[in-house]
């Protein structure tokens, strides 16, 4: 091609390039900006709607919060030994003076205290209300306590004409022999501290039948409030803005009901005010720094593109060449394009595959040794990208009991390959029964049964693997034993960590609940201990209920089992223990002491863990003194892991 002719070309690429520029940005310049102006009144609207929720929900909270350290004043109350011998005493004089002493140490949280007997008859009152009952939302949230299931309830009232929020807790003597109920006013100060969070100003309302409304307490000046209370609407408006013209600019206005008093039939609201100037202001001036950005976006792209079209085509001519080499298997030819833009992060990109594709066979023989075959494969195949899925799989939990006393005076090389050695034999056993290691945390192993493939016994092959890791740790020497917990359910399986550093794994409360079983086996005396939904699911096996239990962290109960064996392989002597061990759990249960006493003492003397017999009869020996409460089922609560 002649010299002219390139330059001719050269320059028809630079107008093509600098025409297609303008049509792409002068549209997309112009569309904004007339996108902008079409929704500036909804886009403040919507701006200041979430401002005005924000505020009302800070308001919520920060109520809420006061409403708990309120609770926690009140619950130490009722449990204080002085404040319960006061009472005792029939000593009201005292009552009323350590109740003050309590709202002058918290001010901000408790500003009245009432003790009201369990027949609702008022004994102090730091309000000094004057009545001698309680009567209206008081009774009602006294009798609200008394149906809750920890005897205690709450409500917002009024208080000598004040909106209060009101707590009602149980006063125990050990037997609940009253009621206390403390309040702290929604008054000023709570109002400043709302405004000071949400940068808004709040105000407290009464809304009359009759129409007349009343500002209670604000932040507003004294001349504003007296607007708003002229200009709120209320029918129709709860939870939704209205403005509010003052002198020098509208304000947008949310209305939050707090309650309405059964006295005069008045409605109290929470009411949430920002500046609408101020918001149309910010967009106004948001419109403008669009202008200028784009603006100067236009010219730095006519730049850009003069200087694109001088350096583009020989640079991708040597591209194309490298490209065409390692498509023929040249992994060392590189690309060397010096340049800081799209080219040369391209021609970096093309060099990084070359050795990426060098490197790719030795990074797959390197992972699958670092981590188990199936989980390479999974990463190796799909997307390396955080996230998982949720899928039903069968987790187990195994640790050494006793080694660390067999490792006690052994140098630290030996101990690790003494470590190595059992771990390789617990990862054979698990990869066996189609298992995969998911990690090992120092001589523990945590493994996975249905992830990230799943099969059809995983269960029965988490089961059996348990089985085969404590005969085999047994076996290898007698100072050693296993530990192991196995439980099935949801799970979410995916990639866990952060961008840069990934691992594939599970999450959730399976996981969790299996490595607390895991743990539960030195209590028990026993070598694993299986959930029910892994009971459930491998019918061929034999196991015996330990117990049904609370583990630490959590509030549902579960049965626990120890594993036996397979039902074809257990000797009728042991199913026989295990019925008779389910014979006297049940009766632990049905609180028959005397015959679970009988039962656990006989198994004691025949069966091999004597310690489990010991478990319970303790824990009868305690009830035959201490009964336990009439809805008790037997289960036990573990309040530590």
């Amino acid at each position: 091609m002649s010299a002219s002719r390139k330059f001719f070309a050269f320059t028809s690429f630079r107008a093509r390039l600098l025409t297609f520029l303008s049509a792409l940005l002068i549209p997309i310049l112009g569309g904004t900006l007339y996108y902008v102006n079409r929704n500036n009144t909804d886009y403040t609207e919507e701006t200041i709607n979430t401002y005005l929720q924000l505020g009302a929900d800070v308001f919520d909270y920060t109520r809420r919060q006061e409403a708990e350290k309120l609770t926690s004043i009140i619950s130490s109350l009722t449990w204080d030994y002085g404040y319960r011998t006061a009472f005792a005493a029939n000593d009201p004089a005292t009552l009323f003076d350590a109740s003050l002493n309590v709202i002058e140490r918290s001010m901000e949280s408790t500003h009245m205290l009432m003790v009201v007997d369990l027949n609702h008859e008022v004994i102090i009152d730091t309000a000094l209300q004057g009545f001698s009952r309680v009567q209206g939302a008081f009774e009602e949230l006294l009798v609200r306590a008394e149906n809750s299931v920890n005897f205690q309830a709450e409500t917002i009232t009024e208080v000598n004409g004040v909106p209060y929020q009101l707590i009602a807790h149980g006063l125990y003597l050990p037997r609940q022999v009253a009621w206390i109920i403390g309040g702290f006013a929604l008054d000023d100060a709570f109002v400043e501290r709302v405004a000071e969070s949400v940068v808004s100003e709040v105000s407290i309302v009464r809304h009359f039948s009759s129409g007349e409304r009343q500002v209670i307490t604000s932040t507003l000046p004294d001349a504003e409030r007296q607007l708003l209370a002229e200009q709120l609407e209320f029918a129709g408006v709860i939870d939704r803005i209205q403005l509010i013209s003052y002198p020098n600019e509208d304000w947008s206005t949310l209305l939050r009901p707090l309650f309405q008093s059964e006295t005069d039939g008045s409605e109290v609201l929470a009411v949430i005010q920002r500046s609408y100037d101020e918001n149309q202001e910010n967009v106004v001036q948001f419109r403008q720094l669009l202008i200028q950005f784009y603006l100067l976006v236009f010219a730095l792209s006519l730049f850009a593109v003069l200087l694109l079209a001088r350096s583009i085509s020989q640079p991708l001519t040597r591209l194309a060449s490298v490209v065409r080499r390692i498509e023929a298997g040249d992994y060392l030819k590189r690309a060397e394009i010096e340049s800081s833009d799209e080219l040369g992060e391209l021609a970096e990109s093309v060099n990084n595959m070359a050795s990426g594709l060098a490197e790719k066979e030795k990074v797959r023989d390197l992972l699958g040794k670092v981590v188990s075959q199936e989980i390479a494969e999974e990463l190796l195949n799909n997307p390396v990208e955080l996230g998982g899925e949720e899928r039903v799989v069968t987790v187990l939990f195994s640790d050494i009991r006793g080694f660390t006393s067999y490792c006690e005076g052994l140098p630290p090389k030996e101990v690790l390959t003494a470590l190595n050695e059992v771990l390789s034999s617990i990862s054979n056993i698990i990869e066996a029964h189609s298992g995969v290691v998911d990690k090992f945390q120092g001589d523990a192993v945590m493994a996975l049964f249905g992830a990230p493939v799943t099969g059809q016994d995983d269960a029965s092959n988490a089961v059996a693997a348990a089985a085969e890791i404590v005969a085999t740790l047994d076996s290898l020497d007698s100072r050693l034993s296993a530990c192991v917990g196995i439980n099935t359910g949801l799970v979410v399986a995916g990639n866990l960590g952060s961008k840069n550093r990934l691992n594939y794994s599970v999450i959730g409360d399976t996981v969790n609940l299996a490595a607390r079983l895991e743990s539960l086996t030195r209590y028990y005396g026993t070598a694993s201990i299986v959930s029910e939904a892994t009971v459930q699911a491998t019918p061929e096996f034999l196991f015996r209920e330990l117990d049904e239990v609370v583990v630490a962290g959590k509030r549902k109960p579960v049965k626990i089992f120890e594993l036996i064996g397979r039902k074809k392989e257990v000797s009728d002597e042991k199913k026989a223990e295990v019925s008779q061990f389910a014979s006297a759990l049940q009766c632990y249960r049905e609180q028959n002491w005397q015959s679970a006493r009988e039962q656990f003492i006989q198994l004691q003397r025949s069966c091999d863990n004597s310690a489990l017999c010991q478990i319970f009869l303790d824990r009868i020996a305690h009830f035959s003194t201490n009964p336990p409460a009439e809805n008790w089922s037997g289960v036990y609560v573990f309040d530590k892991k």
